[in-house]
């Protein structure tokens, strides 16, 4: 009995006629040469498609926070912000953590503010009121980061990283930088 050593891709003449054993190999596998390109085409596809796919999942545009205004009230000092949507999906819900600092650099409070939801390419206003605070006593701002996010593609850390903030008040408003 003879063993066969040879890998199924090699053309095997069964007889003195290779060009038949070559035709017996297309007939019963197709043409090598074709078919190998196609599987490499498919392998590259497959690989490719997840790729792309990951990528464009993945929202794009730029959140704007603008301090637009500190007043003071009856007992406290009203904070007016801007959060004007430019990412291309709407955000249902968000949580900002922000840090009050006065003007020695010592951290006034905390808070926690959050917006309503807001429409992709919308601009909103919103105020928030810090009791037995005086509007004074704010001499900077800073976005300490996003504790939540929820929508299409959103987390806390693609929100971050889309926030871009600004001051009209005269009151430095900053964002956190990754490794500080």
């Amino acid at each position: 009995m003879s063993r066969n050593t040879h890998s199924p891709d090699q053309a095997v003449p069964v007889s003195g006629d290779a060009g038949a054993a070559v035709r017996q190999r297309e007939v019963t596998r197709g043409p090598w040469p074709v078919a190998g390109s196609v599987r490499a085409l498919l392998l590259l596809l497959a690989c490719i498609g997840p790729a792309a796919a990951a990528t464009t999942d993945e929202p794009r545009g730029r959140l704007d926070l603008e301090l637009n205004r500190l007043e003071d009230i009856d007992g406290g000092c009203r904070l007016t912000l801007m959060f004007t949507n430019g990412l291309d999906v709407n955000i249902e819900a968000m949580s900002v953590e922000t840090v009050l600092f006065d003007a020695e650099g010592r951290v006034i409070r905390f808070l926690l503010l959050k917006p309503r939801p807001l429409s992709s390419g919308r601009t909103r206003v919103q105020q928030f009121d810090i009791r037995d605070l005086a509007c004074p006593a704010i001499a900077r701002v800073l976005l300490n980061d996003v504790t939540d996010c929820v929508g299409e593609g959103l987390d806390p850390a693609t929100c971050l990283a889309a926030i871009n903030v600004t001051s009209r008040d005269g009151v430095a408003f900053v964002t956190a930088v990754a490794g500080d």
